[in-house]
């Protein structure tokens, strides 16, 4: 998924709703911004901003650095969107939906449920018991009453896994380094045992030399 400022708006609206897209806007392209000037550029109360961020912050989707102010002494929050983090967001919805959906198909087929004749609320057993099978709303004796929907929490959790099949065909696959091999130049042993022998007739000359000079 290329990121772009739209994708980017898409993911963030599943968080905050549209009421977030002002906040996103103004972090986009930017890096450390004062949450007091996204107070004011926003036009929104510092509190509410913040609350959004933490949200954003909880889901990976912001990170922050903190400085404190030497005047007044509290530490104001500088915040950088993570375009990394956003792109696998979608990804790990969906999983987490899947979990969710998985949970409750599997309540919906254990559990028996209870209604009464004004449907105000649907109790399992325990809490119909706790109620003396009485609707806690409206008092009514209740009466057991069917799954709600099993087929559609299938059907939802199928469309879930193609999604999350798809994500992961169309997900490029980052490609394998190939381990670096050291090379190291090789000195032939032959050159070597001549260069050592020049160098110690060398010597032997010049010591033979500076003896001869100082019988002389």
């Amino acid at each position: 998924m290329r990121l772009n400022q739209k994708k980017i708006e898409e993911v963030s609206i599943t968080i905050l709703g549209e009421e977030g897209l002002p906040l996103i806007r103004e972090l986009y392209g930017k890096e450390n911004v004062s949450e007091f000037d996204l107070a004011n550029r926003t036009k929104k109360d510092i509190k509410i901003i913040r609350k959004q961020l933490y949200l954003l912050y909880n889901n990976n989707v912001v990170g922050f650095t903190r400085k404190k102010d030497k005047q007044k002494g509290w530490y104001i929050y500088y915040w950088t969107l993570l375009p990394e983090s956003i792109m696998f967001l979608p990804v790990k919805k969906r999983k987490e939906a899947l979990v969710e959906l998985r949970v409750k198909l599997e309540v919906e087929n254990k559990e028996i449920f209870f209604s009464c004749k004004n449907n105000c609320v649907r109790l399992n057993f325990d809490q119909a018991m706790d109620f003396e099978f009485h609707c806690p709303e409206c008092g009514e004796l209740v009466s057991q009453v069917g799954s709600e929907g099993p087929e559609q929490i299938k059907k939802r959790i199928a469309e879930i896994e193609e999604e999350l099949a798809n994500a992961e065909k169309t997900e490029p696959k980052a490609k394998k380094s190939k381990p670096i091999k050291e090379t190291k130049k090789k000195i032939p042993v032959k050159k070597t045992k001549k260069v050592v022998k020049a160098a110690a007739k060398k010597a032997i000359k010049k010591v033979i030399k500076t003896k001869a000079k100082k019988k002389k």
